[in-house]
Protein backbone atom coordinates (compact mmCIF):
# COMPACT_ATOMS: atom_id res chain seq x y z
CA UNK A 1 0.00 0.00 0.00
CA UNK A 2 1.35 3.41 -0.94
CA UNK A 3 2.22 5.78 1.86
CA UNK A 4 1.28 9.44 1.64
CA UNK A 5 2.91 12.47 3.14
CA UNK A 6 1.31 15.85 2.65
CA UNK A 7 4.10 18.38 2.93
CA UNK A 8 5.12 21.84 1.90
CA UNK A 9 8.44 20.69 0.48
CA UNK A 10 9.11 20.80 -3.26
CA UNK A 11 8.52 17.56 -5.06
CA UNK A 12 6.66 15.78 -2.26
CA UNK A 13 3.30 14.13 -2.79
CA UNK A 14 0.21 16.21 -2.12
CA UNK A 15 -2.09 13.19 -2.05
CA UNK A 16 -2.15 9.52 -2.99
CA UNK A 17 -5.70 9.89 -4.22
CA UNK A 18 -7.81 12.67 -5.59
CA UNK A 19 -9.65 14.15 -2.62
CA UNK A 20 -11.89 17.10 -1.88
CA UNK A 21 -13.75 19.36 0.47
CA UNK A 22 -16.74 19.18 2.75
CA UNK A 23 -18.64 22.36 1.97
CA UNK A 24 -21.63 23.62 3.81
CA UNK A 25 -24.52 24.15 1.47
CA UNK A 26 -26.27 27.39 0.78
CA UNK A 27 -29.86 27.85 -0.20
CA UNK A 28 -30.67 28.70 -3.81
CA UNK A 29 -29.48 27.87 -7.30
CA UNK A 30 -26.50 29.18 -9.24
CA UNK A 31 -24.68 30.08 -12.47
CA UNK A 32 -21.39 31.83 -13.80
CA UNK A 33 -18.51 32.62 -16.26
CA UNK A 34 -15.85 35.27 -17.16
CA UNK A 35 -12.24 36.41 -16.83
CA UNK A 36 -9.78 35.91 -13.98
CA UNK A 37 -7.45 38.54 -12.51
CA UNK A 38 -3.77 37.93 -11.94
CA UNK A 39 -2.44 36.51 -8.70
CA UNK A 40 -0.81 38.58 -6.01
CA UNK A 41 2.94 39.11 -6.21
CA UNK A 42 4.90 37.01 -3.73
CA UNK A 43 7.08 39.92 -2.54
CA UNK A 44 6.52 43.23 -0.80
CA UNK A 45 5.31 44.48 2.55
CA UNK A 46 2.05 43.71 4.26
CA UNK A 47 -0.61 46.38 4.58
CA UNK A 48 -1.20 49.51 2.57
CA UNK A 49 -3.99 47.94 0.55
CA UNK A 50 -6.80 49.91 2.16
CA UNK A 51 -9.97 48.67 3.80
CA UNK A 52 -12.09 46.37 1.61
CA UNK A 53 -15.88 46.24 1.90
CA UNK A 54 -17.10 42.75 0.99
CA UNK A 55 -20.79 42.00 0.38
CA UNK A 56 -21.84 38.45 1.30
CA UNK A 57 -25.15 36.68 0.79
CA UNK A 58 -26.03 35.38 4.25
CA UNK A 59 -25.86 36.13 7.98
CA UNK A 60 -23.88 34.09 10.50
CA UNK A 61 -24.76 34.66 14.15
CA UNK A 62 -21.79 32.95 15.82
CA UNK A 63 -18.27 31.94 14.86
CA UNK A 64 -17.08 29.53 17.55
CA UNK A 65 -15.38 27.12 15.11
CA UNK A 66 -16.47 23.83 16.64
CA UNK A 67 -20.08 25.00 17.05
CA UNK A 68 -20.71 27.15 14.00
CA UNK A 69 -23.25 26.22 11.32
CA UNK A 70 -21.79 28.72 8.86
CA UNK A 71 -22.57 28.54 5.15
CA UNK A 72 -20.18 30.03 2.58
CA UNK A 73 -20.70 33.65 3.76
CA UNK A 74 -19.73 32.77 7.31
CA UNK A 75 -16.92 30.53 6.11
CA UNK A 76 -15.36 33.40 4.16
CA UNK A 77 -15.59 35.66 7.22
CA UNK A 78 -14.02 32.93 9.34
CA UNK A 79 -11.15 32.63 6.87
CA UNK A 80 -10.20 36.22 7.56
CA UNK A 81 -9.58 35.40 11.25
CA UNK A 82 -8.75 31.69 11.29
CA UNK A 83 -6.28 29.48 9.45
CA UNK A 84 -6.79 25.77 8.85
CA UNK A 85 -4.36 22.86 9.11
CA UNK A 86 -4.62 22.17 5.36
CA UNK A 87 -5.78 24.21 2.37
CA UNK A 88 -7.15 23.23 -1.08
CA UNK A 89 -5.13 23.74 -4.25
CA UNK A 90 -6.43 24.63 -7.70
CA UNK A 91 -5.68 21.06 -8.86
CA UNK A 92 -8.21 19.28 -6.68
CA UNK A 93 -5.59 18.29 -4.10
CA UNK A 94 -4.84 19.42 -0.55
CA UNK A 95 -1.72 21.08 0.80
CA UNK A 96 -0.37 21.70 4.33
CA UNK A 97 -1.07 25.15 5.72
CA UNK A 98 -0.67 25.55 9.46
CA UNK A 99 0.87 22.09 9.28
CA UNK A 100 4.32 21.38 7.90
CA UNK A 101 3.20 17.86 7.12
CA UNK A 102 0.25 15.49 7.52
CA UNK A 103 1.42 11.88 7.31
CA UNK A 104 -0.49 8.57 7.52
CA UNK A 105 0.74 5.18 8.58
CA UNK A 106 0.64 2.28 6.12
CA UNK A 107 -3.11 1.59 6.37
CA UNK A 108 -4.38 5.14 7.04
CA UNK A 109 -5.52 4.25 10.56
CA UNK A 110 -3.16 6.85 12.10
CA UNK A 111 -2.23 10.32 10.93
CA UNK A 112 0.62 12.46 12.31
CA UNK A 113 0.35 16.25 12.07
CA UNK A 114 3.49 18.37 12.46
CA UNK A 115 2.85 22.10 12.97
CA UNK A 116 4.84 25.04 11.66
CA UNK A 117 7.07 26.86 14.10
CA UNK A 118 6.50 30.48 15.09
CA UNK A 119 2.74 30.75 14.48
CA UNK A 120 0.88 32.78 17.12
CA UNK A 121 -2.75 33.43 17.91
CA UNK A 122 -4.07 36.98 17.94
CA UNK A 123 -3.68 37.09 21.74
CA UNK A 124 0.05 36.33 21.45
CA UNK A 125 -0.09 32.71 22.61
CA UNK A 126 1.69 30.14 20.43
CA UNK A 127 0.05 27.56 18.22
CA UNK A 128 1.38 24.28 19.56
CA UNK A 129 0.35 20.64 19.78
CA UNK A 130 -1.64 21.20 22.97
CA UNK A 131 -3.71 23.94 21.30
CA UNK A 132 -4.28 21.76 18.24
CA UNK A 133 -5.38 18.82 20.40
CA UNK A 134 -7.85 21.08 22.24
CA UNK A 135 -9.34 22.22 18.92
CA UNK A 136 -9.64 18.66 17.61
CA UNK A 137 -11.19 17.40 20.85
CA UNK A 138 -13.70 20.26 20.68
CA UNK A 139 -14.66 19.26 17.12
CA UNK A 140 -16.08 16.07 18.60
CA UNK A 141 -18.42 18.17 20.77
CA UNK A 142 -19.93 20.34 18.02
CA UNK A 143 -23.54 19.77 16.98
CA UNK A 144 -22.47 19.18 13.37
CA UNK A 145 -18.77 18.40 13.65
CA UNK A 146 -19.30 15.59 16.14
CA UNK A 147 -20.61 13.45 13.28
CA UNK A 148 -18.15 14.83 10.75
CA UNK A 149 -15.34 13.62 13.04
CA UNK A 150 -17.10 10.59 14.51
CA UNK A 151 -14.44 8.35 12.90
CA UNK A 152 -11.66 10.30 14.62
CA UNK A 153 -10.52 8.57 17.81
CA UNK A 154 -7.78 9.57 20.21
CA UNK A 155 -5.70 12.71 19.60
CA UNK A 156 -2.32 12.43 21.35
CA UNK A 157 0.41 15.02 21.81
CA UNK A 158 3.66 13.44 20.54
CA UNK A 159 5.91 16.44 21.21
CA UNK A 160 5.35 20.21 21.58
CA UNK A 161 4.62 20.64 17.85
CA UNK A 162 3.23 17.24 16.82
CA UNK A 163 0.01 15.30 17.35
CA UNK A 164 -0.96 11.77 16.36
CA UNK A 165 -4.59 11.00 15.48
CA UNK A 166 -5.83 7.41 15.74
CA UNK A 167 -8.87 6.57 13.60
CA UNK A 168 -11.66 4.16 14.50
CA UNK A 169 -11.34 2.80 10.97
CA UNK A 170 -8.86 3.74 8.23
CA UNK A 171 -9.62 7.17 6.76
CA UNK A 172 -7.98 7.86 3.42
CA UNK A 173 -9.40 11.35 2.83
CA UNK A 174 -8.80 12.68 6.37
CA UNK A 175 -6.51 15.59 5.31
CA UNK A 176 -9.45 17.27 3.58
CA UNK A 177 -11.37 17.30 6.83
CA UNK A 178 -8.57 19.38 8.31
CA UNK A 179 -9.89 22.15 6.05
CA UNK A 180 -13.65 21.46 5.83
CA UNK A 181 -14.09 24.60 3.70
CA UNK A 182 -12.57 26.73 6.42
CA UNK A 183 -15.06 25.69 9.07
CA UNK A 184 -12.35 23.90 11.06
CA UNK A 185 -10.32 27.05 11.61
CA UNK A 186 -7.95 26.75 14.56
CA UNK A 187 -8.99 28.92 17.52
CA UNK A 188 -6.97 30.02 20.52
CA UNK A 189 -7.51 28.13 23.78
CA UNK A 190 -8.64 31.43 25.28
CA UNK A 191 -11.59 31.47 22.88
CA UNK A 192 -12.43 27.78 23.14
CA UNK A 193 -12.39 27.92 26.95
CA UNK A 194 -14.40 31.15 27.10
CA UNK A 195 -18.12 31.48 27.77
CA UNK A 196 -18.00 33.99 24.89
CA UNK A 197 -16.62 31.51 22.35
CA UNK A 198 -19.34 32.52 19.84
CA UNK A 199 -18.15 36.14 19.71
CA UNK A 200 -14.61 36.23 21.15
CA UNK A 201 -12.96 35.20 17.81
CA UNK A 202 -9.23 34.61 18.38
CA UNK A 203 -7.45 32.80 15.58
CA UNK A 204 -4.06 32.78 13.87
CA UNK A 205 -5.51 34.32 10.69
CA UNK A 206 -4.44 37.33 8.63
CA UNK A 207 -6.98 39.65 10.26
CA UNK A 208 -8.19 40.29 13.81
CA UNK A 209 -11.74 41.00 14.92
CA UNK A 210 -12.54 44.68 15.29
CA UNK A 211 -16.31 44.37 15.71
CA UNK A 212 -19.09 41.81 15.28
CA UNK A 213 -22.83 42.51 15.31
CA UNK A 214 -24.70 39.18 15.62
CA UNK A 215 -28.02 40.93 14.89
CA UNK A 216 -26.93 41.86 11.35
CA UNK A 217 -24.07 39.43 10.80
CA UNK A 218 -21.74 42.31 9.89
CA UNK A 219 -18.10 41.85 10.92
CA UNK A 220 -15.14 44.22 10.72
CA UNK A 221 -11.56 42.96 10.87
CA UNK A 222 -8.16 44.68 10.88
CA UNK A 223 -4.79 43.47 9.66
CA UNK A 224 -2.89 41.08 11.92
CA UNK A 225 0.54 42.75 11.98
CA UNK A 226 2.15 39.60 13.37
CA UNK A 227 0.79 37.23 10.72
CA UNK A 228 3.06 34.26 10.09
CA UNK A 229 2.98 34.64 6.30
CA UNK A 230 5.44 37.48 5.82
CA UNK A 231 4.28 40.24 3.47
CA UNK A 232 0.58 39.41 3.97
CA UNK A 233 -2.19 40.37 4.18
CA UNK A 234 -2.08 43.29 1.80
CA UNK A 235 -5.36 44.88 2.91
CA UNK A 236 -5.50 46.97 6.09
CA UNK A 237 -8.89 45.54 6.94
CA UNK A 238 -12.14 44.08 5.65
CA UNK A 239 -15.67 45.18 6.43
CA UNK A 240 -17.99 42.19 5.88
CA UNK A 241 -21.52 43.31 5.05
CA UNK A 242 -24.52 40.99 4.70
CA UNK A 243 -26.88 41.56 1.76
CA UNK A 244 -29.12 38.58 1.12
CA UNK A 245 -30.75 40.00 -2.01
CA UNK A 246 -28.38 39.26 -4.88
CA UNK A 247 -29.76 42.12 -6.98
CA UNK A 248 -29.12 44.61 -4.21
CA UNK A 249 -25.70 43.10 -3.59
CA UNK A 250 -24.68 43.65 -7.22
CA UNK A 251 -26.21 47.10 -7.31
CA UNK A 252 -24.17 47.88 -4.20
CA UNK A 253 -21.03 46.87 -6.07
CA UNK A 254 -21.85 49.14 -8.98
CA UNK A 255 -22.81 52.01 -6.69
CA UNK A 256 -19.70 51.81 -4.54
CA UNK A 257 -21.28 50.35 -1.40
CA UNK A 258 -19.19 47.20 -1.89
CA UNK A 259 -15.72 46.68 -3.32
CA UNK A 260 -16.22 42.95 -3.70
CA UNK A 261 -19.20 40.57 -3.78
CA UNK A 262 -19.84 36.87 -4.41
CA UNK A 263 -22.74 35.33 -6.31
CA UNK A 264 -23.71 32.13 -8.11
CA UNK A 265 -26.38 32.93 -10.68
CA UNK A 266 -26.20 33.26 -14.45
CA UNK A 267 -28.80 35.99 -14.18
CA UNK A 268 -26.53 37.85 -11.75
CA UNK A 269 -23.59 37.36 -14.09
CA UNK A 270 -25.52 38.95 -16.93
CA UNK A 271 -26.22 41.91 -14.66
CA UNK A 272 -22.55 42.26 -13.71
CA UNK A 273 -21.50 42.09 -17.35
CA UNK A 274 -23.44 45.31 -17.88
CA UNK A 275 -21.40 47.16 -15.27
CA UNK A 276 -18.33 49.19 -16.15
CA UNK A 277 -15.02 48.68 -14.37
CA UNK A 278 -15.99 45.35 -12.83
CA UNK A 279 -13.71 42.30 -12.92
CA UNK A 280 -15.24 38.82 -12.64
CA UNK A 281 -13.33 35.79 -11.37
CA UNK A 282 -15.00 32.48 -12.19
CA UNK A 283 -15.00 29.07 -10.60
CA UNK A 284 -13.36 26.38 -12.77
CA UNK A 285 -15.46 23.43 -13.88
CA UNK A 286 -15.00 19.95 -12.51
CA UNK A 287 -15.60 20.31 -8.77
CA UNK A 288 -18.74 22.46 -8.69
CA UNK A 289 -21.72 22.39 -6.37
CA UNK A 290 -24.95 20.73 -7.44
CA UNK A 291 -28.10 22.85 -7.56
CA UNK A 292 -31.14 20.87 -6.54
CA UNK A 293 -34.51 20.62 -4.85
CA UNK A 294 -33.63 18.83 -1.61
CA UNK A 295 -36.40 16.60 -0.27
CA UNK A 296 -37.07 14.89 3.07
CA UNK A 297 -37.71 11.26 2.13
CA UNK A 298 -39.30 10.43 5.49
CA UNK A 299 -42.24 12.81 5.01
CA UNK A 300 -45.18 12.43 2.61
CA UNK A 301 -45.21 12.52 -0.34
CA UNK A 302 -41.46 11.96 -0.71
CA UNK A 303 -41.39 8.86 1.46
CA UNK A 304 -42.92 7.11 -1.57
CA UNK A 305 -40.53 6.28 -4.42
CA UNK A 306 -43.35 6.39 -6.98
CA UNK A 307 -44.22 9.92 -5.89
CA UNK A 308 -40.58 11.00 -6.10
CA UNK A 309 -40.36 9.55 -9.60
CA UNK A 310 -43.59 11.25 -10.66
CA UNK A 311 -42.28 14.72 -9.85
CA UNK A 312 -38.89 14.00 -11.43
CA UNK A 313 -40.63 13.08 -14.68
CA UNK A 314 -42.86 16.13 -14.50
CA UNK A 315 -40.16 18.80 -14.13
CA UNK A 316 -38.60 20.55 -17.11
CA UNK A 317 -35.26 21.64 -15.68
CA UNK A 318 -34.34 23.67 -18.75
CA UNK A 319 -36.95 26.21 -17.64
CA UNK A 320 -35.31 26.48 -14.23
CA UNK A 321 -32.00 26.96 -15.97
CA UNK A 322 -33.43 29.80 -18.07
CA UNK A 323 -34.54 31.63 -14.91
CA UNK A 324 -31.47 31.40 -12.71
CA UNK A 325 -28.55 30.14 -14.76
CA UNK A 326 -28.82 30.83 -18.49
CA UNK A 327 -26.21 28.86 -20.38
CA UNK A 328 -25.65 26.50 -17.46
CA UNK A 329 -25.32 22.73 -17.56
CA UNK A 330 -27.93 20.29 -16.25
CA UNK A 331 -26.76 17.42 -14.05
CA UNK A 332 -28.34 14.07 -13.20
CA UNK A 333 -26.19 13.22 -10.18
CA UNK A 334 -24.57 14.39 -6.98
CA UNK A 335 -21.01 14.97 -8.26
CA UNK A 336 -19.28 17.00 -10.95
CA UNK A 337 -17.39 15.38 -13.83
CA UNK A 338 -13.89 15.30 -12.31
CA UNK A 339 -15.04 13.69 -9.09
CA UNK A 340 -14.32 10.02 -8.38
CA UNK A 341 -17.59 8.11 -8.87
CA UNK A 342 -19.02 10.26 -11.65
CA UNK A 343 -21.21 8.15 -13.96
CA UNK A 344 -22.27 9.23 -17.42
CA UNK A 345 -25.76 7.72 -17.10
CA UNK A 346 -26.55 7.32 -13.39
CA UNK A 347 -30.23 6.42 -13.80
CA UNK A 348 -31.92 9.75 -13.09
CA UNK A 349 -34.67 10.72 -15.60
CA UNK A 350 -32.80 12.86 -18.11
CA UNK A 351 -35.93 14.39 -19.69
CA UNK A 352 -39.56 15.02 -18.70
CA UNK A 353 -42.20 12.41 -19.46
CA UNK A 354 -45.49 14.15 -18.70
CA UNK A 355 -47.87 11.26 -19.53
CA UNK A 356 -45.97 8.89 -17.27
CA UNK A 357 -45.71 11.56 -14.56
CA UNK A 358 -49.48 12.09 -14.60
CA UNK A 359 -50.06 8.33 -14.41
CA UNK A 360 -47.84 8.02 -11.33
CA UNK A 361 -49.49 11.04 -9.70
CA UNK A 362 -52.90 9.45 -10.26
CA UNK A 363 -51.71 6.18 -8.71
CA UNK A 364 -50.29 7.99 -5.69
CA UNK A 365 -53.47 9.98 -5.12
CA UNK A 366 -55.58 6.82 -5.37
CA UNK A 367 -53.79 5.35 -2.37
CA UNK A 368 -53.42 8.60 -0.40
CA UNK A 369 -56.91 10.02 -0.19
CA UNK A 370 -56.70 11.94 -3.47
CA UNK A 371 -53.90 14.14 -2.14
CA UNK A 372 -50.41 14.86 -3.53
CA UNK A 373 -48.95 18.07 -2.11
CA UNK A 374 -45.90 19.40 -0.29
CA UNK A 375 -44.29 22.57 1.02
CA UNK A 376 -41.32 24.14 -0.78
CA UNK A 377 -39.28 26.52 1.38
CA UNK A 378 -37.22 29.34 -0.13
CA UNK A 379 -35.14 32.35 0.90
CA UNK A 380 -35.74 36.04 0.22
CA UNK A 381 -33.54 36.05 -2.88
CA UNK A 382 -35.69 37.06 -5.91
CA UNK A 383 -34.18 34.42 -8.23
CA UNK A 384 -34.80 31.70 -5.68
CA UNK A 385 -38.41 32.80 -5.25
CA UNK A 386 -38.86 32.84 -9.03
CA UNK A 387 -37.61 29.26 -9.17
CA UNK A 388 -40.05 28.24 -6.47
CA UNK A 389 -42.92 29.78 -8.42
CA UNK A 390 -41.85 27.97 -11.59
CA UNK A 391 -41.67 24.63 -9.80
CA UNK A 392 -45.16 25.23 -8.40
CA UNK A 393 -46.46 26.01 -11.90
CA UNK A 394 -44.91 22.92 -13.46
CA UNK A 395 -46.07 20.63 -10.66
CA UNK A 396 -49.66 21.84 -11.03
CA UNK A 397 -49.59 20.69 -14.67
CA UNK A 398 -49.25 17.07 -13.53
CA UNK A 399 -51.71 17.38 -10.64
CA UNK A 400 -49.32 18.11 -7.75
CA UNK A 401 -49.99 20.96 -5.33
CA UNK A 402 -46.97 22.91 -4.09
CA UNK A 403 -47.33 25.26 -1.13
CA UNK A 404 -44.86 28.14 -0.80
CA UNK A 405 -44.41 29.24 2.84
CA UNK A 406 -43.07 32.68 3.69
CA UNK A 407 -39.37 32.99 2.74
CA UNK A 408 -36.80 32.71 5.55
CA UNK A 409 -33.04 33.21 5.74
CA UNK A 410 -30.46 30.49 5.10
CA UNK A 411 -29.74 29.79 8.75
CA UNK A 412 -33.41 29.12 9.51
CA UNK A 413 -33.77 26.67 6.63
CA UNK A 414 -30.67 24.80 7.81
CA UNK A 415 -32.14 24.60 11.32
CA UNK A 416 -35.44 23.33 9.90
CA UNK A 417 -33.63 20.73 7.83
CA UNK A 418 -31.56 19.48 10.78
CA UNK A 419 -34.80 19.01 12.72
CA UNK A 420 -36.53 17.28 9.80
CA UNK A 421 -39.21 19.98 9.83
CA UNK A 422 -39.34 20.80 6.12
CA UNK A 423 -40.65 18.86 3.10
CA UNK A 424 -38.32 20.39 0.53
CA UNK A 425 -36.21 23.44 -0.18
CA UNK A 426 -33.98 24.90 -2.88
CA UNK A 427 -30.36 24.04 -2.16
CA UNK A 428 -26.86 23.90 -3.57
CA UNK A 429 -24.07 21.80 -2.13
CA UNK A 430 -21.70 18.82 -2.59
CA UNK A 431 -18.68 20.27 -4.40
CA UNK A 432 -15.14 19.01 -4.27
CA UNK A 433 -12.92 16.26 -5.57
CA UNK A 434 -13.47 13.34 -3.19
CA UNK A 435 -16.85 11.69 -2.57
CA UNK A 436 -15.86 10.79 1.00
CA UNK A 437 -16.82 14.35 1.82
CA UNK A 438 -20.41 13.37 0.99
CA UNK A 439 -20.41 10.92 3.90
CA UNK A 440 -21.83 13.45 6.32
CA UNK A 441 -24.59 14.54 3.95
CA UNK A 442 -25.99 11.10 3.10
CA UNK A 443 -24.97 8.49 5.67
CA UNK A 444 -27.81 7.45 7.97
CA UNK A 445 -27.60 9.03 11.41
CA UNK A 446 -25.77 12.17 10.34
CA UNK A 447 -27.33 15.39 11.67
CA UNK A 448 -26.78 17.00 8.26
CA UNK A 449 -28.38 14.15 6.32
CA UNK A 450 -31.12 16.62 5.47
CA UNK A 451 -32.85 14.11 3.20
CA UNK A 452 -33.10 11.72 6.18
CA UNK A 453 -31.97 8.89 3.88
CA UNK A 454 -31.47 5.51 5.53
CA UNK A 455 -30.36 3.21 2.73
CA UNK A 456 -28.06 0.22 3.34
CA UNK A 457 -26.66 0.46 -0.20
CA UNK A 458 -25.72 4.12 0.33
CA UNK A 459 -24.25 3.44 3.79
CA UNK A 460 -22.19 0.45 2.62
CA UNK A 461 -20.74 2.33 -0.36
CA UNK A 462 -19.78 5.29 1.82
CA UNK A 463 -18.29 3.10 4.55
CA UNK A 464 -16.29 1.00 2.09
CA UNK A 465 -15.08 3.98 0.08
CA UNK A 466 -13.87 5.79 3.19
CA UNK A 467 -11.26 3.17 4.05
CA UNK A 468 -10.47 1.75 0.61
CA UNK A 469 -7.00 2.76 -0.60
CA UNK A 470 -7.16 0.99 -3.97
CA UNK A 471 -8.29 3.58 -6.57
CA UNK A 472 -10.23 1.10 -8.72
CA UNK A 473 -12.13 -0.30 -5.75
CA UNK A 474 -12.90 3.20 -4.42
CA UNK A 475 -14.18 4.20 -7.84
CA UNK A 476 -16.56 1.21 -7.88
CA UNK A 477 -17.80 2.02 -4.36
CA UNK A 478 -18.63 5.60 -5.26
CA UNK A 479 -20.20 4.73 -8.59
CA UNK A 480 -22.57 2.50 -6.63
CA UNK A 481 -23.30 5.41 -4.27
CA UNK A 482 -23.93 7.88 -7.11
CA UNK A 483 -26.22 5.49 -8.99
CA UNK A 484 -28.26 4.69 -5.88
CA UNK A 485 -28.93 8.36 -5.15
CA UNK A 486 -30.05 8.98 -8.74
CA UNK A 487 -32.12 5.86 -9.40
CA UNK A 488 -33.97 6.16 -6.09
CA UNK A 489 -34.65 9.89 -6.77
CA UNK A 490 -33.41 10.96 -3.33
CA UNK A 491 -33.01 14.52 -4.66
CA UNK A 492 -34.13 16.50 -7.69
CA UNK A 493 -30.80 17.24 -9.36
CA UNK A 494 -30.89 20.42 -11.43
CA UNK A 495 -27.56 21.83 -12.64
CA UNK A 496 -23.97 22.58 -11.77
CA UNK A 497 -23.66 25.78 -9.78
CA UNK A 498 -20.98 28.14 -11.06
CA UNK A 499 -19.75 30.72 -8.55
CA UNK A 500 -18.07 34.00 -9.35
CA UNK A 501 -16.45 36.87 -7.47
CA UNK A 502 -17.11 40.37 -8.81
CA UNK A 503 -14.80 43.20 -7.81
CA UNK A 504 -14.49 46.88 -8.58
CA UNK A 505 -11.26 48.71 -7.88
CA UNK A 506 -9.72 45.65 -6.18
CA UNK A 507 -6.87 43.39 -7.25
CA UNK A 508 -5.36 40.24 -5.77
CA UNK A 509 -8.59 38.22 -5.60
CA UNK A 510 -6.74 34.93 -6.14
CA UNK A 511 -4.04 35.59 -3.56
CA UNK A 512 -0.46 34.33 -3.41
CA UNK A 513 0.71 30.77 -3.94
CA UNK A 514 0.41 28.45 -0.96
CA UNK A 515 3.33 28.39 1.49
CA UNK A 516 6.18 25.92 1.27
CA UNK A 517 7.72 24.37 4.38
CA UNK A 518 9.68 27.58 5.02
CA UNK A 519 6.45 29.59 4.98
CA UNK A 520 7.25 31.42 1.74
CA UNK A 521 4.98 31.27 -1.34
CA UNK A 522 5.77 28.01 -3.12
CA UNK A 523 4.61 26.44 -6.37
CA UNK A 524 1.10 25.35 -5.34
CA UNK A 525 -1.74 27.73 -6.18
CA UNK A 526 -4.75 27.98 -3.86
CA UNK A 527 -8.18 26.88 -5.00
CA UNK A 528 -9.69 29.35 -7.44
CA UNK A 529 -13.19 30.37 -6.23
CA UNK A 530 -14.14 26.90 -4.99
CA UNK A 531 -17.85 27.37 -4.20
CA UNK A 532 -17.22 31.06 -3.65
CA UNK A 533 -14.17 30.38 -1.46
CA UNK A 534 -10.95 32.19 -2.33
CA UNK A 535 -7.86 33.63 -0.67
CA UNK A 536 -8.08 37.00 1.08
CA UNK A 537 -4.36 37.60 1.52
CA UNK A 538 -3.71 39.58 -1.65
CA UNK A 539 -6.76 41.87 -1.65
CA UNK A 540 -5.82 45.49 -2.17
CA UNK A 541 -7.51 48.55 -3.59
CA UNK A 542 -6.04 49.64 -6.90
Amino acid sequence: MRKVRLTGRRGALTSAITTAALVAGTVGFGGVAQAAPTRTAATGKAGGGGVITYGVEGKTTQFCPYKTQAAISGIMIMQSMYDTITYPTNKGTVSPYLAKSVTPNADYSEWTIALRDGVKFHDGTPLDAAALKLNMDKWKEGILLQFVFSNMGQVDVVDPMTVKVTMKKPWVAFPWYLWTTGRTGIAAPAQLNSADCDTELIGTGPFKKKSFDPSTGDVSVVRNKGYWRKGFPKADGINWKVQGDSTQRLNGLQGGQFDLVHSSGGKDLKTVNGFSGVTVTKEPKGYREISQVLINVTRPPFDDEGARTALALGLDRTKFLAIANPGGEITNQVVDKKVLGYVKNPGYPAKPNIPKAKKLVKEYKASHGGKFEFNLQSTFDPSTQALAQELKRQASKIGVKVNLPQPVDQAQIISQAIGGQVDSFLWRNYPGADPDTLYVWFHSGSPVNFNKISDPVVDAALDDGRSEADPAARKADYETFVKQLSTKIYNYWSWYTDWFIASKGVKGVLGPNLPNEAGQPGKEKPANVLVGFHSLLGLTKK
